[in-house]
């Protein structure tokens, strides 16, 4: 069962509560997440995960996250994935310094992996990072960043994590209160259809199924890894 997300207005924060963990991973305390995944609902607001400090995978792409400043806590995080996000400033890459168990990160299609120099400031940054976008960094790529003086600018003046957070673009319009799926601007009709109140519920069942299959089928290999550990994270808990 999905939690339920309440928008005030247009300009309200989307964020994620310890109520909406609790219902996703089915645990009582925070402390004891290993595994998120909130693909697609437009939060962007993260700072309960101050309290979910033994998390070790996070998957909270195409979402409208834009800082890195709440990721600082989660010391036991060993894999990140923020595809598609809001985070603009490529120094922000700073507040996952202390992450000495990272290992996998995602930040492609936000606008700081626009930055002429992204790759080489988050591999000076994070040394222990293995892999960057589903793309390995070597010790090339990592021995060009620590001589690029021009990197080095990025990293020079510390970030302050109390200081005022980036704005937030508002939501465009008000949005229905209940998140059980990801954002799509606009759902196929497969999607529509699965939730018709005149099918009955063997039916309703099986326009679901057509529904998802329909989705995945618009899905491109990145997303698909998300999907699968979606899957594999519901399977593991059907099984408690």
């Amino acid at each position: 069962a999905w939690s339920i997300l309440t928008y005030w207005t247009s300009e309200t924060m989307v964020q994620l509560t310890e109520q909406i963990v609790r219902g996703k991973t089915r645990l009582d305390r925070l402390d004891e997440v290993r595994n998120l995944n909130l693909w697609g609902q437009d939060l962007d607001d993260v700072s309960v995960l101050a309290k979910m400090t033994n998390v070790e995978v996070l998957s909270l792409s195409v979402n409208r996250i834009n800082t890195l400043r709440d990721f600082r806590h989660c010391l036991k995080l060993q894999e990140l994935y923020l595809r598609k996000n809001e985070i603009a400033d490529v120094a922000e890459v700073q507040f996952l310094m202390p992450l000495k168990e990272l290992k996998v990160l995602w930040l492609c299609d936000n606008p700081m992996a626009d930055h002429p120099y992204y790759r080489q400031i988050v591999a000076r940054a994070l040394p222990l990072v293995e892999k960057l976008d589903n793309q390995e960094i070597t010790p090339q790529e990592r021995d060009q960043a620590m001589r690029n003086p021009e990197v080095a600018k990025y990293l020079a003046v510390p970030l302050d994590p109390n200081s005022a957070r980036p704005p937030s673009r508002a939501i465009p319009s008000p949005r229905s209160p209940t998140v059980g799926t990801p954002s799509y601007s606009s759902p196929p009709p497969a999607a529509e259809r699965a939730g018709s109140a005149s099918a009955g519920p063997g039916q309703r069942r099986k326009n679901i199924l057509y529904a998802v299959m329909a989705l995945v089928a618009e899905l491109d290999e990145d997303d698909l890894i998300y999907v699968k550990r979606e899957i594999e994270q519901r399977l593991g808990n059907m099984g408690r």
